[in-house]
């Protein structure tokens, strides 16, 4: 062999001669490479590497051909092949020259090996480089090409075969051939660097192109295992941090490939060196580029995975890490920093055995990772509680450290970033799954727990100073006894060095009592003696003989002290004091780690009305992961929970339907003992529930039944709990069975239905006549019995006579006169609403129980009058009310007379008075809907028959979807259509004229029949109700008040004529009543019957608002419950007005305010309705005669300005505030003012708007608040501006600052005032001209948004003044059935008049608590358009809005209300 193979720099130093170094002679054309190729395969299969000096030149015209064909791609992987196996027959050949440690009768072949390896080496891995680009170019090439050549460009990739694994074939021959001693083959025996940067040079571009995945892990490992050998063989160690370093630099997914490898190389090969070296260039580079996002992201996912994957690497340097990166600016370096400071406690520094040093590193990491949950940057603060969470999970959080951890967390769910807040949750969610302390125990437990295990202490540590005083004594006597007996035990051991024999059949504690006698006895000697023997029953025997003569003599001493100290009860408490402290010291910290949970549920709590769905999601999650830990505090949550069934976002209402099935349904049984588990689930849940969420509950029930997660086998074991069959059923546990299945049969009739007589069995036998209750649900559950759909709105009703109604009846008047009869009101309600209900003509029925009811009130109060007060009062265990009315109510003329002097018990006034009262408004709900369609349905019956059988069939099939409404929505609906005649009418319309008739006929009974007939019963008893409402103080019983005014008030809800006269009374007893429950009653009824009538209540809409400025909490909830029902749903006129409402954002009672809250976030997204009033607020909040505190008026306009998000809106807005500066006096309207304009969102034009009113502001931006809210504006918008924003906001602020200057030498007189002088009254008349234009805009917005739509048609019934302006004729009636037509009813939304109704007493209790965020959250997809001027035209839904919150208002009985009532608002728009 004649020359030297020497690696080139590039390829093309090999095409030069040089010497005797080796040069390519020829490169051959791409025809003849095919050829050439078969000659190298012929040599191949020959078997002698050697071969490849002569065919060196065809592999080099492969490397170096340049075209992407399929013939080039298929020569590149037949040289590939071809040179795998010649590489392959050269280690055959190497292993054994190389392995023989004798080499010297081999060095004349040693040149031609080394050329060889270069030579074959180079080759192999120019092609594989070849191949990668060929790969990547293709795949870029296919990528940008026409969609046409795709085809063929597929085909050149279908040319690399397998190519991942061949290639991963490649490197582990490459590893192998490293493993020889290769350095032999040079002299001296150093290998070449250019041959070992060769070889490393194709790992590293391997880790740049390889994407780290579990499929190919053993190719990074392959590739380390060959940098490994290069490093400790071959001198790579300084050339490996720099090639690394770059890598790390450019390439984001080597990060993990580069990390498992560097856990190789320390694992497998003992190199760490290299490892220190790179952290230290990792650092420096850090220190120049920490601006660079993505050096600084490359870098720290490196080092993160490789704290994963190594902790103990990395624990060295993490000191060096922490001074030098955790205080730069980049929180992506921040982040790294400290998950690696997690990594390294969770992985090396949990154990109790740590040494010293390291138990001080994980203090400072931890106190580290502790500082920095309050980092200023929000993405280190949510990492750092992410860090504590899986630091948690894994148990590596010290005990020292968990309070603190868990406090910090706790106010971290104030966050302003929602991420964060969703980090703290779910740490806290960790620290009440893993919790070391007591969680299950309550904070009053656990208090009083901590006081007893504190006596138990105190005890202990005087029982301990007793003992030690006692063995202080006792070791006196001893030191005074021991010369004598040392001397005894030192001679007897002499004497007797065998063990004695066993004579005696003492036990061990006989013989140390018997010892002690001795020694008291100075019997020394037989004290020893009987010590020898105890020591050997007690199996020390062997001991002893180990031991010499001294140290048995020692021993024995011990004993015998040990001994008396026992026989005289001496024991050693120190243990157990230290236990007991131990105790305390737990319970201690329980009762602090309960504190701080206790302190974090209230912040959850109002995640869950967070706007931010994680927020919801995550607090969802962690109560009910508490719930089902049993952890105290958490049954709040879950019930607060409930409110979220009634959110607009589905994704809301899913979570916390999961969250129930997941608390409730999740069971370790199957089949029946599954459903027994899962009733038992609900039941106690449904015992927990407050009056509020009833409903909610209800809702969830529905969806529940109607996705079969209760199923039958659910509904037969819920039969068997209400009929008492399963065993050891509770009455209690029947009661709440029989309320779920009322809930279950809301959803699905035929779960009544098909067992009604099981429900007439029980709900009228023995159990219902002891338990007033079951006759009351058994009501419920009958009622439900009817099928809720359309097609079955005519159903069989039982007749009058019929025995279940004369049963019901009889059941009924006996409750009616026992006065412990609890919740009565409810049961009135749901025995007429039977009546109304299931039974024909429930009005005769309604009128003789009326009238028994007054025949037996005669007879009762003779009765009365027979015996004394006391002995009445004794046996009823009620007081007696005073004086009957004058004129009492009776069913002869000729009895009044005899009974108007008698004195009978209030509660059966009270009683009576609801009664009537709440048939009144049953009677009117039957006449517009029930006898309306069913007069409407004969009628149509009547027309079919008259034409032929065909039309009749369509007629039928025509009318038939119509049956769902009443007498006052075809009225209103008719009055609409007669509006506009240029309409085409509507084919529901025709025959129109006797639907009219009908319904006029409907509303003529309600005007003028009721109530003022010459015969009317209600007529008659009206003005008893009257008289007791007028004279308080002679009526003075309160409930007796509360049943007169509710009944009054129904009343009113039938005729607009009656409403219209007692209107002005109803206001007085408003104004004057101090009962609060009749307020709530009255402010809710004024809510139901503003849609029943809403031009009569429109003028008396002031006093509406001014309960909202009551002191009394209940009374401002009911209104503000009411007034965003009625706003929401269009029936009040938004005004200025609404600022008193806006006043209840920075209420103390957080229930009205998150209401407030939801109310405004409702509007906001209606129309322009907050836009248009917002100037309103803002002015009449920042008027000085109200005197807001200045702080309320900034949490109030930071909330709503916070809901005003378009962006034309923000402009107008901006002009408007800017043109108040000029029309203000009082330097805190001015600063009002800035302030509002602070909060709002800029962009160019607003800035602009700003800049260009900067005449009304110049002389206001002197005092420094106003300055100041400027100044904030200006730094806020500058922050990520575009550059023609930051050009806006530089020229506003250099306006600002000229202002400053000029103003700056004016003296102080001419810089307050509002500007002063012609720019003041120019600014101020701009300003008029400003709001006039304006107020005609939004005059004409609010006319154009105030149409409610009909289906296409308006009222005829709209004025064209407001009805305050107009003068009243003298026909007062016909106007106000002409301007007040009673709202249209939907039938379905009424369900037949079967809301709930609460008591008087509870209406300010549990109504106002009940659906308000139901009624906000809900009222956007039920509410269309208001009406014109003062004629609202209410859909066709409205007659059951008029009357539900006299419904749902209260009752007379003091009790609470304990059933369900009906959402007020649902339905009240199609």
């Amino acid at each position: 062999m004649d020359f030297q193979f020497v690696l080139p720099t590039t390829n093309a130093e090999l095409l030069n001669s040089s010497g005797d170094s080796y040069y390519v002679k020829q490169v051959y054309a791409p025809n003849e490479i095919g050829e050439r190729l078969k000659a190298c395969r012929q040599m191949v299969q020959q078997g002698d590497p050697f071969y490849l000096f002569d065919h060196f030149d065809t592999y080099f015209t492969v490397i170096e051909g340049r075209g992407f064909d399929a013939a080039t791609t298929t020569n590149l992987m037949r040289s590939f092949d071809l040179l795998y196996i010649t590489v392959d027959k050269l280690g055959q050949r190497l292993a054994p020259i190389l392995s023989c440690s004798d080499t010297s009768q081999s060095l004349q072949d040693r040149p031609s090996y080394l050329n060889l390896t270069k030579m074959a080496l180079f080759l192999q891995i120019n092609i594989v480089r070849r191949i990668d680009a060929t790969c990547a170019q293709t795949q870029q090439q296919q990528q940008q090409i026409q969609q046409k050549k795709r085809p063929k460009q597929s085909e050149a990739l279908e040319q690399y075969p397998d190519w991942e694994s061949k290639r991963g074939r490649f490197l582990v021959q490459l590893y192998n051939i490293l493993q020889f001693p290769l350095e032999k083959l040079w002299n001296p025996p150093v290998a070449e660097e250019n041959f070992v940067n060769l070889v490393c040079d194709i790992c590293y571009r391997t880790l740049e192109i390889t994407h780290s995945r579990s499929d190919n892990r053993h190719i990074t490992d392959t590739v380390f295992q060959i940098l490994g050998t290069a490093i400790k063989r071959y001198n790579h160690a300084l050339t490996f941090p720099v090639r690394i370093l770059q890598i790390l630099r450019t390439t984001e997914h080597a990060a993990v490939s580069i990390a498992s490898g560097i856990n190789v190389l320390h694992e497998e090969y003992g190199i760490s060196s290299v490892f220190s070296v790179l952290i230290k260039d990792i650092v420096e580079a850090l220190t120049v580029d920490s601006a660079d996002t993505v050096v600084s992201r490359n870098f720290s996912n490196f080092l993160m995975e490789l704290a994963g994957i190594a902790p103990k690497l990395m624990i060295p340097h993490l000191s060096t890490l922490c001074d030098e990166l955790l205080n730069c600016e980049s929180h992506t370096l921040r982040n790294c920093i400290l998950q690696i400071m997690g990594d390294a406690i969770v992985g090396e520094l949990t154990s109790e055995e740590l040494s010293e040093d390291l138990k001080e590193a994980r203090n400072e990491f931890l106190e580290n990772l502790l500082a920095h949950i309050n980092d200023v940057s929000a993405h280190v603060r949510a990492k750092v509680l992410q860090i504590w969470n899986n630091m948690k999970e894994e148990n590596a959080v010290p005990l020292s450290f968990q309070l603190k951890v868990l406090c910090e967390a706790v106010e971290r769910l104030e966050d302003k970033t929602s991420s964060v807040r969703k980090q703290a949750v779910q740490l806290l969610k960790s620290f009440l799954e893993r919790n070391p302390f007591a969680a299950k125990l309550t904070l009053e437990e656990l208090m009083k727990k901590h006081e007893e295990e504190c006596e138990k202490m105190e005890k202990l540590s005087e029982v301990l100073a007793e003992e030690r005083k006692k063995a202080e004594k006792l070791d006196e006597e001893w030191n005074e006894v021991i010369p004598e007996i040392l001397p005894i035990v030192e001679a007897h051991l002499k004497e007797c060095t065998e063990d004695l024999p066993e004579n005696t059949q003492e036990n061990y504690e006989d013989m140390i009592q018997r010892t002690s006698t001795l020694l008291l006895e100075k019997k020394y000697r037989e004290a020893v003696i009987l010590v020898r023997k105890a020591d050997h029953v007690a199996g020390n025997a062997e001991l002893r003989h180990t031991l010499k003569l001294e140290e048995q003599c020692a021993y024995y001493m011990a004993l015998l002290k040990s001994y008396i100290f026992l026989a005289n009860g001496c024991k050693d408490s120190n243990e157990e004091l230290g236990t007991q402290i131990k105790t305390v010291q737990f319970l201690q910290d329980s009762i602090e780690f309960s504190k701080v949970i206790t302190k974090a549920v209230p912040k959850i709590q109002e995640l869950l009305l967070s706007k931010t769905n994680s927020d919801v999601f995550e607090a969802v999650d962690l109560f009910t992961t508490g719930y089902m830990f049993g952890i105290k505090g958490t049954e709040g949550g879950m019930r607060q929970m409930l409110y979220l069934v009634w959110s607009s976002d589905k994704e809301k209402r899913d979570s916390v339907s999961n969250a129930y099935k997941k608390v409730l349904f999740t069971t370790d049984q199957s089949g029946r003992a599954h459903a027994i588990k899962v009733i038992q689930n609900l039941m106690r849940f449904l015992e927990e529930l407050e009056y509020g969420h009833y409903t909610a509950m209800e809702c969830l029930m529905r969806e529940w039944v109607s996705t079969d997660d209760i199923d039958a086998a659910i509904i037969q074991v819920l039969f068997e709990r209400f009929t008492l069959k399963l065993e050891g059923t509770s009455d209690n546990e029947s009661r709440l069975a029989l309320q779920l299945l009322i809930m279950a049969s809301n959803a699905k009739s035929s779960i009544a239905s098909a067992n009604m007589n099981v429900i007439e069995t029980i709900g009228l036998g023995e159990r219902a006549k002891a338990d007033p209750r079951i006759f009351i649900g058994c009501l419920e559950f009958m009622l439900n019995s009817i099928d809720s759909s359309i097609l079955s709105k005519f159903y069989k009703r039982y007749e009058p006579d019929s025995p279940l109604a004369q049963k019901v009846v009889e059941l009924f008047q006996q409750f009616f006169f026992h006065p412990g009869v609890p919740d009565f009101d409810r049961l009135t309600m749901r025995t007429l609403e039977f009546f109304y209900h299931l039974c024909q003509t429930p009005d005769i029925i309604s009128q003789k129980i009326i009238v028994g009811l007054l025949k037996k009130f005669r007879d009762f109060a003779i009765t009365t009058t027979d015996i004394t007060a006391t002995q009445q009062a004794r046996a009823l265990e009620t007081p007696f009310s005073q004086q009957i009315p004058e004129s009492q109510p009776a069913v002869r003329g000729s009895d009044i007379a005899q009974q108007s002097q008698q004195r009978m018990p209030v509660f059966l006034l009270t009683r009576f008075l609801f009664t009537i009262g709440y048939m009144t408004l049953k009677e009117m709900i039957f006449l517009d809907i029930d006898v309306y369609n069913n007069m409407k349905f004969r009628q149509e019956l009547t027309e079919c028959e008259e034409k032929k059988k065909k039309n009749a069939f369509n007629t039928t099939r025509r009318k038939t979807g119509n049956l769902n409404m009443s007498a006052t929505e075809s009225l209103k609906r008719l009055s609409g259509t007669a509006a506009e005649p240029q309409q085409e009418p509507d084919e529901d319309l025709v025959g129109a004229t006797a639907e009219d008739n009908i319904a006029e006929l409907i509303n003529h009974i309600c005007e003028d029949v009721l109530l003022y007939a010459e015969n009317s019963l209600l007529g008659k008893i009206f003005p008893y109700v009257m008289e007791i409402c007028k004279y308080p103080v002679k009526y003075r019983d309160q409930s007796l008040q509360q049943a007169a005014t509710l009944t009054l008030i129904r009343f009113m809800s039938v005729s607009s004529s009656f409403c219209d006269a007692n209107m002005p009374f109803l206001m007085n007893i408003l104004s004057h009543t101090k009962n609060i429950k009749i307020k709530c009653n009255i402010v809710i009824g004024l809510s139901d019957l503003t849609f029943r009538f809403p031009n009569i209540i429109e003028p008396w809409t002031g006093h509406f608002y001014s309960t909202l400025h009551e002191k009394n909490t209940e009374l401002r909830l009911t209104a503000v419950k009411m007034l965003s029902h009625l706003i929401l749903h269009e029936m009040i006129r938004v005004k200025g007005q609404i600022a008193d409402l806006a006043m209840c954002i920075v209420d103390p009672d957080d229930e009205i305010k998150n209401i407030t809250q939801q109310f405004f976030k409702e509007i906001a997204n209606k129309s322009n309705i907050l836009y248009n009033v917002l100037p309103d607020i803002i002015s009449k909040l920042s008027d000085i005669n109200l005197n807001v505190e200045e702080e309320k008026y900034r949490t109030i306009m930071r909330y709503i300005l916070g809901l005003i998000q378009k962006d034309r809106q923000v402009e107008t807005l901006v002009e408007k505030l800017c043109l108040r500066f000029p029309v203000t006096r009082e330097e805190r309207q001015w600063r009002d003012i800035a302030y509002c304009l602070s909060l709002l969102s800029y962009n160019e034009r607003t800035i602009k708007k700003l800049t260009d009113n900067i005449q009304h502001y110049k002389d206001k931006v002197q005092i420094d608040e106003v300055y100041q809210s400027f100044k904030l504006i200006i730094s806020n918008t500058s922050k990520l501006a575009k550059p023609e924003l930051k050009a806006a906001v530089t020229e506003l602020e250099t306006r600002i600052n000229e202002c400053l200057e000029v103003n700056d030498g004016q003296p102080r007189e001419d810089k307050e005032g509002g500007g002063g002088g012609r720019d003041s009254s120019t600014g101020r008349a701009e300003a008029r001209n400003k709001r006039t234009k304006d107020n005609k805009k939004g005059g004409t917005q609010r006319a154009g948004s105030g149409r409610r739509g009909r289906r296409g048609k308006s009222s005829s019934s709209e004025p064209s003044s407001t009805s305050e302006d107009e003068a009243r004729p003298s026909t007062q009636k016909q106007q106000q059935q002409q301007h007040n037509k009673p709202p249209m009813r939907s039938t379905q939304q009424q369900q037949r008049g079967r809301a709930a109704i609460v008591d008087t007493s509870s209406s300010s209790e549990e109504e106002p608590a009940r659906g308000g965020r139901k009624a906000l959250i809900d009222s956007n997809k039920k509410a269309t358009n208001v009406t014109k001027s003062n004629a609202p035209a209410v859909s066709k839904s409205h007659s059951a809005q008029r009357t539900k919150v006299i419904e749902e208002s209260a009752s007379s009985d003091d009790e609470g209300e304990q059933h369900p009532q009906r959402k007020r608002g649902r339905g009240n728009r199609k």
